[in-house]
């Protein structure tokens, strides 16, 4: 009776010890409300109080499939706020999204989560541009 309660008790331990694995996919961890704490192109900063881009607010909303609508709010030093609505899709590997302003231009990026930091890179025309997030 003994051996029986102590298989019991460690078996309880063991299987309350074990951590849940994350099933978040790689695209539903884009939801949410990001700030931007560098913004490169051509490994020039154009981040920070006295430089081009004071401040940015990207909000990808609930992913419907593989797609979803996108807010996204960038403050320049000289030229005041420029608030961009869209929508934002997700290619199959989770690994680059596409935003697409209502009256704009798509264009890709390839993102990469890591906790609560989101980087994003493009390779529009001949300029690379990396930005990087943490979630609010």
């Amino acid at each position: 009776m003994k051996s029986i309660l102590c298989i019991a008790l460690g078996m309880l331990i063991i299987l309350t010890a074990c951590e849940k694995e994350d099933d978040t996919s790689n695209c539903q961890k884009l939801e949410g409300k990001w700030a931007l704490s560098s913004w490169t192109e051509d490994d020039e900063q154009f981040f920070g109080d006295t430089i081009f881009i004071t401040s940015s607010t990207l909000e990808f909303k609930k992913l419907e499939g593989m797609q979803g609508d996108v807010d996204w709010t960038i403050s320049y030093t000289l030229g005041g706020d420029i608030n961009i609505f869209g929508s934002y899709a997700v290619n199959a590997s989770c690994d680059t999204v596409t935003i697409t302003p209502k009256s704009g231009a798509s264009t890709p990026y390839a993102f990469n989560i890591d906790g609560d930091k989101l980087t994003l890179d493009s390779h529009d025309f001949v300029i690379h541009v990396h930005q990087e997030y943490t979630r609010l």
